[in-house]
């Protein structure tokens, strides 16, 4: 069987990646996505995933990478794509689920992979999202 697959969205602003936390099997920290469902694209899915969780708009500007991950669900491919927020200010729209966000340096998503709390994918993007931070100097 493939490995089921989920999409999630890298938002960036001023060298810091937007992650959420999630709190539905204690703490993991990750970008806001989850499954596409069977009617949509993988772009559609993150842009809608991304509403759902942060109450914003976003446009895909492409795909950074794929990204083994497991969840308490079992194991995910995650396809991490590049987003800018359209419209909105990152809210909290699911409170039982996701209490909080942050915006995390690349330091800071380091301690959280090491922690523990950082989610498989992220930590494998992390070389990935290096090379994004650098390129955009802030």
């Amino acid at each position: 069987m493939a490995m089921r697959e989920m999409t999630a969205g890298i938002i960036i602003r001023g060298r810091r990646v937007l992650l959420v936390h999630n709190m539905k099997h204690g703490l993991r920290v990750e970008p806001p996505g989850g499954k596409k469902e069977p009617s949509e694209g993988w772009e559609e899915s993150v842009i809608r995933e991304v509403k759902e969780e942060l109450g914003v708009t976003v446009s895909v500007r492409g795909m950074i990478g794929e990204y083994a991950t497991h969840s308490p669900e079992g194991e995910f491919l995650v396809k991490l794509y590049r987003c800018d927020i359209l419209s909105g200010e990152p809210k909290v729209m699911e409170p039982e689920k996701i209490p909080s966000f942050g915006w995390y340096s690349l330091e800071d998503m380091r301690k959280a992979a090491i922690e523990g709390t950082l989610v498989p994918n992220m930590a494998l993007a992390l070389g990935d999202l290096e090379r994004l931070l650098d390129e955009r100097g802030g």
